[in-house]
């Protein structure tokens, strides 16, 4: 008599077992199926007749028995049949069969099978080396064995999804026992088994060497030996969690020497490839995919600034996220590290991490970094979004001197179509002045009359020797982003011959890298010389009073933010305002002063007549900014600290030029 348990849910996987039953049914042969939640996972025959029984992780497939071709390494299913006639061992199967084919709860007859089903041996008491999951934990018995190993542990399992048997191979690694594992590259990159890679990658970076099929088959084995204790953990159940706690499953807890000895000789051929064919190869873990953003949308705008979730989908293989998030895209913050967050198990599946209390009107770029449990990384785009709100401008945090000119980049006047103005929370008064990074070609000359540049307006003293400083920061730190030029309405070498005029060709140039090679980061504050630690040459004007700069493109992809001027020793004339990387110095803008030529003043007030329209309606002594007119012919036409003489009536105060206050500051009219 022949009986059969089978389980019809391989059906789905394996078309061929169709036709296998249907054979099988045709015969006359009783059959049973399994319908509990977890499958039948035995591979077994017994042959009671000869009181013999076969079991291991073998199905019954033509490729499962015998290999392909002509060769036995190069392309067959890595399976240990054991066949023996040890009693105890036969009882202890024959007994749970009979278990199984009796059994009410958890099958049901599938074909042929006799109204009343009875036992057919007697009821044997199971040998102490089996295990038979789930009724009994295959985890629970394996790990009290690894944790007592202390000389050596191999493995050869196909499937590794259970953190337990990991976490014990990275402890036995831990306290000094040597542990090898080979497994199957299929299983590792199996979308429907995405915690085997995890599991891995987990054993790689503990340092635990391990191999992956090379040959053309299947590695489909479940062996752990332990050296220690001279056993065999062997059978069908992989490291997961359903063959310990859903899946019928058989396990032999063998302490054979014979046994062990076939054992671990095969292992030596599989890991060593002693046969000369390279059955299997060192493992080299494999990226994730890289993440993709989802919200907020790239270029969003109007996000609330009290909180915002960024949302991606990480894909099947990342375990681990950076977020990084900050107003500056080449200098991103973590706003997250090394977070675990677990994979996509479908499409429809993301990651995501709030981020809280931004400031209002600013833009924010963000970009994730998925990794696997081995560090293994794939970096994501850059998105951008700007929370509503206005922004708040950087507070000053530098001093200048009296007759220091800072220029922020968002006075600038702007003619053409390279250069916008836009909100940067980085950026001195919350902007930054920006050429969009078009890709074009350096410029070898200034142009005389350029479609496209950004003018400023300032005082300055003829004669007087003024050192230029920028701070500007290439896009993406690229140096093919870093440089400009920069003219003048009256500039004037230092023996007074015209130079670097507006309307012409001659120009400063301006290059933020301080030379070939030595790289960008973030904002950085140079001058007009180049070459590390050269110094650019002084700036001269022909007349006092009011000068125009104006900046063109020499490459494009650079923004400014602050333009200084500075004629004092005391300050920035021989040295530079911040640094040249990452720097976040911002000064409090001044448009100079003209006072540095104006002899003191006598004890009868200068009389200044404002060129506005508008009466000054002051109280007491205050300082405002008047136009210059002919009343006061040594100011010039620029701006002037005054203080005004309130004693006599709005229209005609007379006023006394003083130096500007320190620090200075944009003054201006109550007009």
């Amino acid at each position: 008599p022949v009986r059969v348990i089978m389980d019809l849910r391989a059906n789905d996987s394996t078309p061929a077992n169709i036709d296998r039953l249907a054979e099988l049914q045709t015969a006359g042969i009783p059959m049973r199926t399994r319908t509990a939640t977890g499958i039948m996972h035995y591979k077994l025959m017994l042959f009671a007749g000869q009181s013999i029984v076969e079991f291991s992780g073998a199905n019954f497939s033509a490729d499962a028995w015998v290999y392909s071709g002509t060769s036995p390494y190069l392309n067959y299913t890595d399976e240990s049949v054991y066949f023996t006639d040890r009693a105890s061992f036969v009882h202890s199967f024959m007994t749970k069969y009979d278990d199984l084919w009796t059994s009410s709860s958890g099958y049901a007859n599938y074909a042929n099978v006799p109204a009343t089903r009875t036992r057919n041996y007697p009821v044997y008491a199971k040998d102490s080396q089996l295990n038979f999951p789930p009724q009994e934990s295959y985890a629970n018995r394996a790990l009290s064995r690894y944790n007592l190993e202390t000389k050596q542990i191999d493995v050869i399992m196909y499937r590794i999804t259970d953190a337990r048997h990991t976490d014990a191979m990275i402890a036995a690694k831990q306290r000094g026992v040597p542990v090898h594992v080979i497994t199957d590259p299929q299983q590792y990159r199996d979308p429907a088994r995405l915690w085997d890679a995890w599991n891995v990658d987990r054993m790689h970076l503990a340092g635990i060497p391990v191999k992956m099929r090379a040959h053309a088959g299947l590695n489909h084995e479940k062996l752990v030996l332990l050296y220690g204790q001279h056993m065999s953990i062997f059978g069908s159940s992989n490291w997961t969690t359903s063959s310990d706690t859903s899946q019928e499953e058989h396990n032999c807890f063998c302490t054979d020497l014979t046994m062990f000895g076939w054992f671990n000789t095969m292992f030596e051929r599989k890991w060593n490839n002693s046969t000369g064919v390279v059955e299997n190869s060192t493992f080299v873990p494999l990226p994730p995919g890289k993440p993709v953003n989802q919200s907020p949308a790239n270029g969003a705008a109007g996000v609330a600034a009290s909180s915002v979730l960024l949302k991606w989908y990480g894909g099947p293989w990342a375990h681990k996220y950076d977020v990084l998030l900050g107003v500056d895209p080449a200098n991103l913050a973590p706003l997250v590290y090394d977070k675990v967050l677990g994979p996509s198990a479908s499409a429809a599946e993301s990651q995501s991490v709030s981020a809280s209390n931004l400031l209002p009107g600013t833009t924010y770029y963000w970009r994730v970094v998925s990794r696997t449990m081995a560090n293994v990384s794939k970096i994501g785009d850059i998105w951008s979004f700007t929370t509503n709100g206005t922004a708040l401008p950087p507070p000053s945090t530098g001093t200048i001197a009296i007759g220091d000119i800072v220029l922020y980049g968002l006075q600038g006047h702007v003619t053409g179509t390279k250069w916008s103005i836009v909100s940067d929370s980085t950026a001195a008064g919350g902007k930054r002045l920006w050429n969009m990074n078009a890709g074009a070609p350096k410029v070898a000359t200034a142009a005389s009359n350029p479609a496209s540049y950004v003018q400023f307006t300032f005082n300055a003293v003829a004669g007087k020797p003024y050192h230029l400083w920028i701070r500007g920061r290439g896009e993406n730190n690229v140096y093919t982003n870093d440089s400009v030029f920069v003219q003048f309405s009256n500039a004037v070498t230092s023996a007074g011959a015209a130079t670097m005029r507006i309307g012409t060709t001659s120009a400063a140039e301006y290059n933020l890298e301080d030379c070939s090679g030595c790289g960008l980061s973030g904002w950085g504050w140079q001058d007009n010389g180049w070459g590390a630690g050269v110094m650019g040459a002084k700036i001269y004007f022909s007349t006092t009073g009011t000068q125009t700069l104006r900046i063109q493109s020499r490459e494009d992809g650079l923004s400014i933010d602050q333009i200084i001027l500075s004629p004092s020793s005391s300050t920035f004339l021989n040295a530079s305002p911040g640094l040249l990387r990452n720097d976040v110095k911002i000064y409090p803008a001044a448009i100079g002063t003209l006072a540095l030529r104006l002899a003191a003043p006598s004890s009868t007030p200068a009389r200044v007549v404002a060129e506005s329209t508008h009466s000054l309606a002051v109280s007491g002594s205050a300082h405002v900014g008047v136009r210059a007119g002919s009343d006061a012919p040594r100011a010039g036409r620029g701006l002037a600290a005054v203080r005004a003489d309130v004693s006599r009536p709005p229209g005609e105060r007379a006023a006394q030029v003083l130096p500007a206050p320190s620090p200075p500051g944009l003054i201006q009219t109550a007009c």
